[in-house]
């Protein structure tokens, strides 16, 4: 078989390949924006909740810690099964504290992270009085 200039010098299909390879970048750039975006969105959305709790904290400091977190979860617009709110107490520089903390699994869908999930969390500390 013998190979002629002609078939070297072919550009047939050669702007689909371009097309394929950019197409690829662009599509995982608009996968990257639209999960920041979402994990912007959930992580506002998991300090409005976190700053409820800590409100009824405020508002009434002896609340029950289960009663924070049903306002946490009634305040959380998402999947709120995979909510995770804990709570507990501390003390700095001899100041109480009550402290609550949100956290929710965010699966990310650009290509390649996937298996590397990612946790947001909020945390807010209320002075105990």
């Amino acid at each position: 078989m013998k190979l002629d200039g002609n078939f070297v010098r072919c550009d047939r299909g050669a702007a689909a390949v371009e097309f394929a390879i950019v197409s690829l970048i662009l599509i995982a750039l608009c996968l990257g924006i639209i999960d920041f975006g979402r994990g912007l969105y959930l992580r506002n959305n998991l300090a409005f909740a976190a700053d409820l709790g800590a409100r009824r904290i405020l508002v009434n400091p002896a609340i029950a810690d289960s009663a924070v977190h049903d306002a946490v979860r009634e305040g959380f617009q998402g999947a709120a099964d995979l909510l995770q709110v804990e709570s507990g107490r501390e003390t700095i520089s001899g100041i109480a504290f009550r402290t609550i903390v949100v956290s929710f699994p965010l699966a990310l869908n650009v290509p390649g992270l996937t298996d590397s999930g990612m946790t947001l969390r909020v945390a807010r500390r209320v002075p105990a009085t």
